[in-house]
């Protein structure tokens, strides 16, 4: 089925129609990259769009009405990570929690260094490219096989003059779990500060023992089937300056988008627990499926158990991820071939580099992930599909149209 979207839009008092037309419905596997909006974040979307449109910053009664609302999502979301409500402070979504966490903990310390996760998400690595520009030297750390950081290598790395240390709670193209209490304690012994994004954990595992030692940690909305433009910067540090003037430069708060943010962080971690146990169950029969290739693949995995069950980063001998993502697009189904970010510009994802895969390897990457949606036809489909075109590629079969 196709559709049509036809938009009015308005340019140099001209008005002027723009269509998009729409592919087939796919079958979609890249959660980890974005999600739907749930029914319940869309209902809460509309019904603050329409009854609490009164500016936060407004003194009359709507005004006070909609900033009641706003303090309420934020003590919800507080208590959500076992924070306080005092250190949420709402952004446009995790990069720029990233941004804000970064320089908010900087601004608090003159010493020049810095430490970050060569696996870290591109918002953060161009932040620390800006900050070089302005005098900082940079330390990247390496991944150990596990796929998680490597600790001798982040203790022989900090010296007098280190000031942050930037890690990834859960690593967006593998799901690899870093070991963030760990990190913690280190940061905490040389008197460092801790930023850690957790767009990727947020909603999907307990944080409630992570805000408390860390200084600053970004979450975003879209990651759990929240509104995308929507996200929040949590810290334990109170800012010298106004966080809340410097994120809204005199703009109003997206409350529809806060509130329905709000519906969604509460609907996932009702859900954790259960969604936890069908994405293994998901994992395992995907892998299983894949067992006529198994001398083929390589998957990217944490093997002591740290690993998000939702997030498959694997390779296929001899096969370049690129081609894999075309072959499942054409077929229906939507995968990627890393983070979005750096799909986009083509470059080799992040963690590849920190894993100190060869340039040959790494352009075989692809990531498979799985959501709310997802069922067990689908990846079993998928599987087959993987296995047929494997095959087909090694010349042994031929693949049906």
């Amino acid at each position: 089925m196709t559709y049509i979207f036809t938009y009015n839009l308005m340019n140099d008092k001209r008005r002027k129609k723009f269509s998009v037309r729409g592919m087939n419905v796919m079958i979609y596997f890249d959660y980890a990259a974005t999600t739907p909006m749930s029914n319940e974040a869309l209902k809460a979307y509309i019904e603050v769009a329409q009854k609490y449109y009164g500016n936060t910053n407004s003194l009359h009664d709507l005004g006070a009405q909609s900033e009641q609302l706003l303090e309420q999502c934020k003590g919800t979301l507080a208590n959500l990570i076992g924070g306080e409500r005092e250190g949420i402070y709402f952004t446009n979504g995790g990069s720029e929690s990233n941004m804000l966490g970064i320089k908010l903990l900087l601004n608090q310390d003159n010493r020049k260094h810095i430490i970050i996760s060569t696996a870290e998400h591109n918002s953060n690595h161009q932040i620390t490219r800006f900050l070089e520009l302005e005098g900082y030297k940079v330390s990247h750390i390496p991944f150990t096989r596990n796929g998680q950081i490597d600790i001798d290598f982040l203790k022989y790395e900090i010296t007098n003059d280190t000031a942050l240390v930037i890690v990834q709670h859960i690593n967006g193209e593998i799901g690899t779990i870093q070991p963030i209490n760990e990190v913690a304690e280190i940061c905490k012994r040389h008197d460092i500060f801790l930023h850690v994004d957790c767009v990727q954990s947020f909603g999907k595992i307990d944080l409630k023992n992570i805000s408390p030692v860390v200084d600053s940690l970004s979450v975003s909305s879209h990651k759990i089937y929240g509104p995308k433009g929507i996200g929040f910067l949590y810290t334990n540090h109170q800012p010298t300056t106004s966080l809340e003037q410097l994120i809204l430069h005199g703009n109003t708060y997206d409350l529809p988008g806060i509130v329905s943010f709000t519906v969604a962080a509460n609907e996932a971690i009702e859900l954790m627990e259960s969604e936890k146990k069908q994405l293994i169950e998901l994992r395992e029969a995907f892998i299983e499926q894949l067992e006529p290739i198994k001398e083929f693949i390589t998957i990217y995995e944490n093997k002591n158990q740290k690993q998000l069950p939702s997030i498959i980063g694997m390779a296929i001998e001899g096969i370049e991820g690129q081609w894999v993502m075309l072959e499942c697009n054409r077929q229906g189904y939507a995968i990627s071939t890393g983070s979005a970010c750096d799909v986009k510009y083509n470059q080799t994802p992040n963690t590849l580099r920190a894993l100190q895969e060869d340039e040959i390897k790494a352009k075989g990457f692809f990531r498979i992930s799985f959501g709310r949606q997802t069922n067990m036809n689908q990846v079993k489909e998928l599987g087959r599909f993987l296995v047929a075109m494997t095959l087909q590629y090694k010349g042994t079969v031929e693949l049906n149209p």
